[in-house]
C-alpha cells in the first residue's frame, strides 16, 4: 500500500512556500480534504469501509482538482 495523500499534501507545501503558489496549495489541500470525507483512501485509512488502490485514488484526486 502506498498512501499517495502525503505526497500530495507535500507538494502542496512546496507549491506554496518554495514557489508562492498559495492558490494552487489550497486547491490541492481541498481535493484531498475532500476525498477524506467521502472515504477515497487506501486500505491503510479506510477502516472496515471500501479501500482503493493507490493509482485510484490519485485518479480521482486528478480528476477533481
Amino acid at each position: 500500500i502506498a498512501n499517495p495523500l502525503a505526497t500530495v499534501l507535500s507538494a502542496a507545501m512546496m507549491f506554496e512556500t518554495a514557489f508562492g503558489l498559495k492558490e494552487e496549495a489550497e486547491a490541492i489541500r481541498t481535493v484531498v480534504d475532500k476525498s477524506l470525507a467521502e472515504g477515497i483512501v487506501t486500505e491503510d485509512l479506510s477502516g472496515k469501509a471500501k479501500a482503493y488502490k493507490t493509482s485510484e485514488v490519485g485518479d480521482w484526486l486528478a480528476a477533481h482538482i
